[in-house]
């Protein structure tokens, strides 16, 4: 376990790396009684862990789901000092079922399922949860059409289909994340069978039965894909990158209103590729995460915060020694706290947490070209 404690102008940055025998990626951070509890996936033996930090993110104990190894975890929540795991691992030699997955916080298995839809291969990359279900969004592909389809299901608490709904064409397609807005369900992705280039970011609203609202889809001549969104000052935001406008990847953050009409497109152009991986709302400003090329050697975490308008107010770049994944964000206690992965020359890859204090990361000016 590495640990460093960086005063950054103005940015006070608390940070952990934990370097295990394998290579793992992280999957979720929560804040429960007990502090910060990472959740990781070993990349080659599949096996779940559960790593109780302390308060500065060195681990305490991990808990390790020797028995429990599906393919790919790609999300997870928890709800009632439960967690709800979900992915895809395969029901038979190439291919893939969608995994869901309840644990509590010992790593006891209290429900497990893969779903097999007949003549189908699928996967969840998102979920969210309310009091009637669980509502997974990903990919479906029907073998005899070859391509995917974009796809969103919802299940009862006893893991069993209450409703499934696709869309596609006759190229692939699927969702990359879930979000509640309101009462109703907002899907994003990518389409390549409704495109005006090689791939468009994608965009669908349902409701809560899955009547869909809307579907309308963006992007230019290049690769665009929606990553994750928010509803904010009566508007939708959606968040993607786009190789369109820029000879390098760029942000790209649209603004909707809550009926689908795009209002404005805000590029977030920071001069060399940039991958956002999220975004979140913070009082009166968006907060976009992701990874930055630093022009030299590497990717580093970068914060920034976007003003009511949509524009940009100011940019905050982490610089560490070597290559940097972002997956999530949490706020607690007047901190941002990033999860993600770092490389690692001698085992490869290994999960991080790091804080920055919120009130920084607002009011920092320095840095923006």
């Amino acid at each position: 376990m590495r640990t460093v404690v960086l005063l950054l102008l103005p940015a006070v940055l608390i940070g952990s790396s934990i370097p295990l025998v394998n290579q793992e990626r992280s999957i979720g951070l929560f804040m429960i009684d007990g502090g910060p509890l990472l959740i990781a996936q070993e990349d080659d033996g599949k096996e779940i862990l559960l790593i109780f930090l302390s308060e500065t993110f060195e681990p305490s104990r991990i808990v390790r789901l020797a028995h429990v190894r599906p393919d790919r975890i790609n999300d997870v929540a928890l709800f009632d000092d439960e967690l709800i795991l979900v992915g895809h691992s395969s029901s038979r030699p190439n291919q893939r079922s969608v995994y869901v997955c309840l644990i509590d916080l010992d790593g006891n298995v209290l429900k497990q399922k893969l779903l097999n839809f007949p003549g189908a291969e699928t996967w969840a990359e998102a979920l969210v949860l309310d009091k009637e279900g669980i509502y997974l969004a990903g990919g479906y592909n029907t073998l005899k059409k070859g391509w995917f389809d974009a796809f969103l299901l919802k299940l009862n608490w006893n893991f069993e289909v209450v409703w499934s709904r696709t869309t596609g064409g006759l190229s692939d397609d699927w969702f990359h994340r879930v979000k509640r807005v309101g009462s109703q369900l907002l899907c994003v992705g990518s389409t390549e069978s409704k495109t005006k280039g090689k791939a468009d970011m994608l965009i669908v609203l349902y409701d809560e039965n899955g009547r869909k609202i809307f579907e309308t889809s963006f992007g230019g001549t290049d690769w665009d894909k929606a990553i994750d969104a928010l509803q904010f000052n009566d508007r939708i935001f959606v968040l993607g990158w786009t190789n369109s406008h820029t000879p390098y990847r760029s942000g790209l953050l649209l603004e909707m209103s809550l009926g689908g009409k795009l209002i404005k497109e805000h590029l977030l152009d920071l001069g060399s590729d940039f991958s956002p991986s999220g975004l979140l709302a913070i009082e009166d400003w968006i907060i976009v995460y992701g990874v930055v090329w630093n022009r030299e050697t590497r990717f580093d975490p970068v914060m920034l915060a976007i003003n009511r308008d949509g524009s940009l107010h100011n940019k905050n770049i982490v610089p560490l020694s070597n290559d940097q994944t972002v997956r999530g964000v949490v706020l607690w206690a007047g901190q941002i706290l990033i999860h993600g992965e770092s490389d690692n020359p001698i085992t490869g890859k290994d999960v991080f947490v790091l804080s920055l204090e919120i009130e920084s990361v607002l009011m920092n000016v320095s840095g923006l070209d």
